[in-house]
Formats: C-alpha cells, structure tokens, sequence
C-alpha cells in the first residue's frame, strides 16, 4: 500500500494595505485648534495637581505617634490625687478592718513603697534616699553606733558613753535613746543570739561612717534584711550634730537584690497622710538620679503593708528592648585596687582579687590568629639577626687576636 499525503491549500495572508494607508493619513492629518487647545488645558491642570496621600498612611502616622506618647514617666504620671486615692484606701479600709481585728494590739505599722524593675541590675547594692519627713514611729527604739575613745579591749567604753551623752544633750537631741561604742559591741554582742535581740530591741540604728565597715563586718548579714538598719551618719563633735542627725532620721535605704522587686519605707499608720504623700513624691522624683536605669527602668509602683493587698500607683507596658540595660555604680575609696594575675592550677585563665575577698575568674584573651607567610617572614628574621650577631662575634674576636 503506498500512502498518498493530501495537498492542503495554504491560507493566504490578509493584505493590510487597507489598514497601514489609513495610519499614514491619521499621521499626516494636522490637529485641530480645539484639540491643541484642550490638551494645553490638561497639561497645566496636570502639573497644578498635587499627589493624593492615601489615608492608610496618615492612619499609621497618627498611631505611632500615640504609641510614642502612651509611655509616661512615673514622675508625670503619679499626681497628688492619686496618692491621696491609695492612701484613703490603704489607711481607712485596710487598716480599720485590721484594728477590729486586733482590737488589743494597736502599733504603728510601716508603709511600704514597692517597686518593680523592667531589666535587673548587674550587682547587688544599696541605695539612699533623702525624705522631707522621718518615717521613724513615735514609740520607736533608736540606737547610735559611735567610735571609740581610746581603742582596744583592755579600756573601758563606759567614757566614751558618757560623752556623747553630753555631745547630744547640749546639740539638743533626744531621739536617741542608746548609745553603742565600737568596744561594747565587738565585747558584749559576741554571739548570734545576744546581735539578734540587739536587731529585736532597736527600730532604727544608726551608724558613724568612720566606723560604718568595721560595725557591718562584725554584725553580719542579718542586719541588712531589715528596714531602716546601719543607716551611716556623719558625725562631728564641734559641728551641728542635731543636724547629722536629723538627715540621718529623715534617710530610707532601698536593698537591691537579684530579683526585680524592691521595698523602701515611706511611712507609718500614724503619720499624718500629707507627710506620707509628700515622702512618695520626694522619691519618686529622685527615682531618675539614683535608680539603676532611671526611670524608664521602672515597671510598676505601688503601696502597701507589712500584711496587705498592694495597691498601684503607677503601671507600663513599656517593652524591655527600649531600656539599656542597668548598671548600679558603687563609690569606691581611693586606693580600692584589684589585683589581677594568671592562675598556675587553670592554664588559660586569670584571677582578680578585689579588696573586699571577692574572686572572679577570667578567660584570657586569644591572641590573633597568625598566617603562615607570617610565620615563615618571622622564621627568616630571626635566622638573619643570629647570623649578624654570630659574625659580629667572629669580627670582634679577630680583631683581639690581631
């Protein structure tokens, strides 16, 4: 069989002469008046237009704008109403409910002023806060920690007691009840037993910074837990020492720890509630000098008792990537010196040892790495320099022979 293929017809093209003749005319027509004109009309009404913002990113502007703005400071946030509100709450409510309660034991409690960081701190420490007011209560047992006269064990510190007995009597002071010489302490306060009922006994102790490290090392850790204890005072017999005093009365110091809270004294229940207002706003306003991170470091305050419900003062959701991150700066005395060497038992790694007893451990840096052509260019160097020396030495020894 032998297949025969079908010759189809090709399809002829269109001729488009029709088409291209009625383009060149179209071209070659001049337009007309009315139509240049209307352009010119366009043109200019085109480049008096301006762009149309579109209203999704004026709405985006408007809304980072109150989101830069919704984050207030504690100082410009926390008003005087406020406080009032909390203090009505905390005095009126809370503690009348505790009085019906305990109808017997009716003490003076502290108010407390707790505060909440967004970032914690690098290191442990203390600060000091100046108040207008005195946050001791009026049944309050205070205690006076001053140097001795003479010292060592063998002389008596009954002495020294009695002058500055006559120091304060005649500066005029009489919130101090008793009076604890260096000795005293360091003889009659020995055990663990007898420091816990000297902290038991006394409210507020305070200490003369001449002796201020001595007095902590011998007292311990304990001391520092609670409120108001080893606050330093600067003391001198020929100045105003009711002064001193009353600076030192009038001083809460805020223990910082590894956690994110922090509690400082404001108050008692017997105060007067404008004295324990105006405490809150001195310490609010000294939050940006002397709190680690300033202000913005601050998360939440809020006031409350010993036994009760906190109640806000102040509240952000500040988010952590905006606060840097917080460093509490220690003053040091001047010859404070860290000694710093390499450790023989842990190659690799060094040893500082601060005045204090702490040690720390240390990674030493690694030398940059070195490219072998530098390796060679050195190798070749040294190579050079002790062929020049051992020539010299041949030169020198020649010379002597001749």
């Amino acid at each position: 069989m032998v297949s025969i293929k079908q010759n189809i017809p090709l399809k002829k093209k269109k001729n488009n002469s029709k088409s291209n003749s009625k383009v060149k005319k179209l071209k070659n027509e001049k337009p007309k008046k009315a139509e240049v004109a209307k352009l010119s009309k366009l043109e200019s009404v085109v480049k008096n237009l301006q762009p149309v913002k579109p209203e999704h990113l004026e709405v985006k502007k408007k809304v980072s704008q109150r989101i830069k703005g919704k984050y207030k400071m504690p100082s410009k946030a926390i008003s005087e109403e406020l406080i009032n509100t909390c203090l009505n709450a905390l005095l009126n409510v809370i503690v009348s409910d505790e009085k019906q309660k305990n109808a017997l034991f009716d003490d003076e409690k502290p108010i407390f002023a707790e505060i909440h960081c967004i970032k914690i701190q690098n290191t442990r420490g203390n600060i000091k806060f100046l108040l207008p007011h005195s946050t001791v209560p009026s049944t309050g047992e205070i205690c006076l920690v001053t140097p001795d006269i003479k010292k060592g064990r063998k002389h008596d510190h009954e002495p020294t007691i009695d002058r500055w007995e006559e120091i304060l009597r005649k500066g005029g002071v009489t919130q101090v009840k008793t009076i604890l010489p260096v000795r005293q302490l360091r003889v009659e306060y020995d055990q663990y037993e007898l420091k816990r009922r000297l902290l038991t006994q006394h409210d507020f102790i305070m200490v003369d910074t001449r002796v201020l490290n001595h007095v902590s090392h011998l007292l311990g850790k304990m001391f520092f837990k609670k409120h108001n204890m080893l606050i330093p005072v600067r003391l001198n017999e020929t100045q105003n020492v009711k002064k001193s005093i009353d600076t030192g009365l009038r001083t809460a110091i805020m223990r910082l720890g590894e956690g994110e809270t922090a509690t400082i004294t404001v108050g008692h229940t017997a105060m007067p509630q404008e004295k324990v207002k105006d405490n809150i706003l001195a310490l609010v306003q000294q939050l940006q000098a002397k709190y680690p991170g300033g202000e913005a470091n601050v998360r939440a305050i809020s006031i409350k008792l010993p036994l009760s419900i906190s109640l806000p003062l102040y509240l952000t959701l500040r988010p952590s990537n905006t606060v840097k991150p917080p460093k509490l700066s220690q003053k040091r005395p001047k010859h404070y010196t860290v000694l710093e060497d390499e450790l023989s038992t842990m190659p690799g790694r060094q040893v500082r040892v601060a005045p204090d007893g702490t040690v720390q451990l240390k990674k030493q840096k690694k030398n940059p790495k070195v490219s072998k052509k530098d390796d060679i260019v050195s190798e070749i160097t040294k190579e050079e320099e002790n062929d020049n020396e051992e020539s010299d030495q041949e030169d020198e020894e020649s010379n002597a022979s001749d």
